[in-house]
């Protein structure tokens, strides 16, 4: 079960008080990690979200730290947007048109403004993680999935749908997808301290330079679950992402 800390904070815009949730540390464990780095326990994402669009105004705001006085525990005596009308801008992961949208806002966020390197690069990260969920979870559509009970029928037919197609929506998206994890790569190398273990070798994988990706895991002096994850699938020149671990 999940367990929250919630805090307020207002939008420098309109005033508006929107609600905010911290997830509590010592109960994430059973994580699902993805080899482009994104974690998520019970489909929520750990990654603290500080690009926020105001529900009541649609302005865009940046909150890096949760802290007094911007940021307040006590539940103010005024109307409260909850956390789901702003979390991830109010779309939906569930079809590929909310994952879209949610692309299209990081686009739109990249485009409007130059940022310091920090924020730049974790906008494009989760750019890339937006992208990467169109068909994330691909292994689901094998027929394993249905006859080992894993999922009804039902909802192993529709899930294996929305991969399918937004497989064939990921493959449209190429350019854009390529281009962004190119100009992350060069922030990450340029700025090693904001790199997340493990992703320049995952970069380079899903850009289809294999090679690359084994030059920098042989230069490794251990052997993880991970690597040898990584090497496997880069020995069979296959770019999309996977679940590590969970």
């Amino acid at each position: 079960m999940l367990k929250y800390d919630s805090y307020y904070f207002q939008c420098p815009c309109c005033q508006a008080w929107l609600e905010g949730r911290n997830l509590k540390s010592e109960f994430v464990n059973e994580a699902i990690l993805y080899s482009d780095g994104k974690v998520l326990y019970d489909n929520y994402i750990t990654t603290r979200q500080k690009m926020i669009l105001c529900p009541s105004c649609g302005h865009a705001f940046w909150v890096e730290e949760p802290v007094e006085p911007f940021i307040t525990v006590e539940k103010p005596n005024a109307a409260v947007y909850s956390w789901n009308t702003w979390r991830f801008f109010g779309i939906s992961f569930s079809d590929n048109k909310g994952k879209q949208a949610l692309i299209q806002h990081y686009r739109q966020f990249l485009a409007k403004t130059h940022y310091e390197p920090k924020k730049e690069i974790y906008l494009r990260r989760l750019l890339w993680w937006a992208y990467n969920d169109l068909h994330r979870n691909f292994q689901y559509i094998r027929w394993k999935y249905f006859l080992n009970g894993f999922m009804s029928y039902g909802v192993w037919s529709a899930y294996r749908r929305m991969l399918i197609e937004g497989e064939k929506i990921f493959l449209k998206s190429n350019k854009d997808f390529t281009e962004n994890l190119q100009r992350l790569l060069t922030l990450l190398e340029k700025h090693p301290e904001e790199q997340i273990d493990m992703e320049l070798p995952e970069i380079y994988r899903e850009l289809r330079q294999f090679d690359k990706t084994k030059a920098i895991l042989e230069q490794k002096t251990s052997r993880t679950h991970f690597t040898s994850e990584l090497l496997y699938h880069s020995k069979w020149k296959d770019s999309r992402v996977f679940m590590v671990t969970g």
